[in-house]
């Protein structure tokens, strides 16, 4: 599977704002217990889910990728404030926090 320039966001949380204490809440879901599948996972940004944005890449998932929890983040620990994200003219997905673009 191949995942490229999009946005998980708040994954694991309800419409209505709750979690299922069942789920793991991962924003980008790509394997299971000890179940490990050869995903290509670029461009993308994850951000705000239940427990944690990423789970059973392999190999591990490349610099191109966002994982964001609030405050800190495997690329983006200088990035605060309100999400936006809107495309780019060429179908690319741009995301912002506090009006700074996110860059791969």
């Amino acid at each position: 599977m191949t995942i490229e320039n999009s946005l998980a966001y708040t994954n694991g949380t309800l419409s209505d704002g709750t979690q299922n204490s069942n789920g793991d809440r991962n924003g980008y879901k790509l394997g299971g217990s000890d179940i490990k599948v050869n995903h290509i996972v670029r461009n993308n940004t994850s951000c705000r889910s239940g427990s944690g944005d990423k789970d059973k890449i392999v190999p591990t998932p490349d610099s191109s990728n966002q994982f964001w929890m609030g405050s800190n983040g495997s690329r983006c620990p200088s990035y605060s404030g309100a999400l936006k994200w809107s495309f780019a003219p060429d179908g690319k997905l741009v995301v912002s926090f506090g009006g700074r673009t996110v860059t791969p």
